[in-house]
């Protein structure tokens, strides 16, 4: 908890912080995590409208902040797996758990439960805080303010009829996201603790697991779908997959580590939080519509693909390559490194919706796969000529 409170530490001795390794235990509460973004993926397959659109997106920030402050609680708190370690991570395992069953009916009978699982993990992340806040120096009111204010609008959304209700949610998550921007640029926290290594370590599995979202929902639909255009689909669909995690894990990754450790070497803060907590989101979000519209496509081969999931295809895409272009300028890269691959994977996936209103959806998942082979190559060819330039200046 009190996420915004860890991102103002100060990164000035990082050497007395040796980065540690993901714990399986954090792992298996992403696994939870991965159940819920399974369900809020399912209610983007067929044909979503700009409503499940806004669904989708505000069902994905309740647990993205969730799984924030659970992130950098076990950064600061975690390097000991203690029993009441152990507590908090099983409490907070069910209270995704919870919201993930809740999803599929959280505008309406099950809104009461979905309410309760937020309202819970916010409150066992805060336990570690109060805990130690004597230790760390954090006065009592930021912990309430961060967690114990956002749970409790949780809690009394209960009683609320909608549309009042989803607005006592909106409010609870964007006093989340508020503090981070207003408090994190405050000076006087600073310490040295955040562990960079673990936390870049922490996002990248957590993205393993989403992109095995993707896997997932084409063998699912194509499970229920067996015929020779739906394989077809399914086929160029999983290729198009691994051509994205090629991206992201032969590239992305390596500079994520290396940007996290710039920024932690000049003491931006803001920076941090931005490429550990905003800009994933992104990520994350981009990745998600990718898989639901890619499980689609397999259940519609043969059949031109519905107008919602083309958009998603096209914006799971867009938003992976945002999230990506904006990061590589938050660490500091000049936009020349970024200007050969970063407004094309922007742009280039929106001519799917207009091919899929002339060509069945197995023809679009051909074409997603031609896009994303260009961007695949595009950024081979931008890392060595990048790799090319700092080898001169180090020569130089």
């Amino acid at each position: 908890m009190l996420a915004q409170e860890v991102l103002a530490i100060s990164t000035t001795s990082a050497a007395t912080h040796p980065g540690r390794r993901v714990h399986w235990l954090e792992l298996f509460f992403d696994l939870v995590m991965a159940a819920y973004i399974g369900q809020i993926a399912h209610t983007m397959h067929g044909d979503p409208s700009w409503l499940d659109a806004v669904a989708f997106v505000a069902f994905l920030a309740a647990a993205w902040w969730a799984w924030v402050n659970a992130t950098v609680t076990m950064n600061l708190f975690g390097v000991r797996i203690t029993p009441s370690i152990w507590l908090s991570v099983t409490i907070a395992m069910i209270a995704i758990g919870v919201m993930a069953a809740a999803v599929p009916d959280a505008l309406g009978e099950r809104a009461a439960a979905f309410a309760v699982g937020n309202a819970v993990i916010r409150l066992i992340w805060a336990v570690p805080w109060f805990a130690n806040r004597r230790k760390i120096g954090v006065p009592w009111w930021r912990p309430v303010l961060y967690s114990v204010v956002p749970a409790s609008l949780w809690l009394a959304s209960i009683w609320v009829a909608p549309p009042w209700q989803y607005a006592l949610w909106a409010l609870a998550v964007a006093i989340e996201i508020v503090l981070l921007s207003f408090l994190s640029g405050q000076q006087a926290w600073l310490q040295s603790a955040l562990d960079v290594d673990h936390l870049a370590e922490r996002v990248g599995l957590l993205v393993v697991i989403v992109f095995g979202e993707s896997i997932l929902s084409i063998i699912a639909e194509l499970d229920t779908h067996w015929t020779a255009l739906s394989g077809l689909a399914a086929v160029l669909g999983f290729a198009a997959v691994a051509m994205l995690a090629w991206i992201y894990f032969g590239y992305a990754t390596s500079a994520v580590e290396r940007g996290l450790r710039q920024l932690q070497l000049r003491g931006s803060i803001g920076g941090l939080r931005d490429t550990v907590m905003y800009l994933p989101f992104l990520l994350i979000a981009g990745v998600t519509l990718f898989a639901s519209a890619l499980g689609t496509a397999v259940a519609e081969a043969g059949h031109q693909l519905p107008a919602g999931a083309a958009v998603c295809l096209s914006a799971g895409i867009s938003l992976f390559f945002v999230a990506s272009t904006a990061e590589s300028l938050r660490y500091g890269a000049p936009r020349s490194d970024v200007i050969l691959w970063g407004p094309a994977g922007i742009l280039l996936p929106w001519v799917l919706p207009l091919l899929s209103a002339e060509v069945h959806a197995e023809a679009v998942v051909a074409a997603c796969g031609g896009i994303i082979a260009i961007m695949l190559a595009l950024t081979a060819v931008n890392s060595r000529r990048v790799q090319s330039r700092r080898s001169a200046q180090t020569q130089t």
